[in-house]
Parts: C-alpha cells; structure tokens; sequence
C-alpha cells in the first residue's frame, strides 16, 4: 500500500510540473522554459538534465525498469520530461532534435502503459498521454511515425 501511494504521489507530482512547464510554452518565453526543464529535471528524474537528453529510451528502460522497486516513477519522469524537452526544442526551431525528444519519451511512457497502465496509481497517466497525443501534429512526423507514436501513448 506504501508503495502504491508513493507512486501515484510522484506520478501525480510529475503531471503537475508537466502542466506547469505547458505554462511557459509561448516563443518569447523560451529560455524560462529551458531554464524550467534544467532546473526541475534532477528534481523529477533523478538525472540532469544533458544526462537525459543524452541517454536513450532504451538504455533509461534497462537502467530504471526494475517491478517492485520505487524506480518506476523516475522512469515515468523521465519519459514525461522528454517530451518537455521536445517543446523546448520545437519552440526553438529544432524540428529533427525535437522528434527524437518526443519519440523517446513516447516509448518510455508507452511501455510502462503497456506494463502497468491498468495500476490505480497509474491513473493520472492516462490524461497526460491524451495531453501528448494532441501535440503530436506540432512535429510533423510522418504518417508511419505518427501512427507508431499513436500506438506507444494509447492505453
């Protein structure tokens, strides 16, 4: 029970700096933007941000996944927090960077639905998938992207 509550605790906190940094994404706010994913990305995901930025979806699976443990959240975090990165890129004209950004977190956010979407402490999740799925259009992939990004932020 702890646990579950520690969960859905930090997932809920995650939503809520998703839904603050959304505050600052407007062109001439960029560098508060960037400098709000700096600053609370340690916070959220336990690693800086560069590190993040810098590590793929796949190696931050392998590193974090791990059932029973409180690493869950932090891999949620960290899959949220990509896709915040992908704004900030987006917001400043860096289309490919912003792509991968989005992708990425796509994935992670995609397979921990797939493994415990289902979760009661999952549940804020489900709002802040549909939240990316109507951004998806602002990155012009392509039809197979698009469709295969669909499929990681479906429930």
């Amino acid at each position: 029970m702890l646990r579950q509550d520690y969960i859905l605790r930090e997932i809920e906190r995650m939503v809520e700096f998703c839904l603050r940094a959304a505050g600052l994404k407007k062109p001439d706010v960029v560098a508060d933007f960037e400098e709000f994913l700096e600053e609370n990305c340690e916070l959220l995901t336990g690693l800086p941000l560069q590190t993040l930025l810098d590590t793929g979806a796949h190696k931050l699976v392998v590193l974090l996944y791990h059932p029973g443990t409180a690493k869950l959240p932090q891999l949620v975090s960290c899959g949220a927090w990509l896709c915040e990165a992908a704004d900030a890129s987006l917001l400043s004209g860096r289309l490919n960077e912003a792509r991968r950004l989005f992708l990425e977190g796509a994935q992670i956010l995609g397979f921990m639905t797939s493994q415990h979407g289902h979760q009661e402490e999952f549940a804020p999740l489900h709002d802040h998938l549909k939240r990316l799925r109507e951004r998806l259009p602002d990155y012009q992939f392509t039809s197979g992207e698009e469709s295969k990004i669909l499929t990681f932020l479906s429930l």
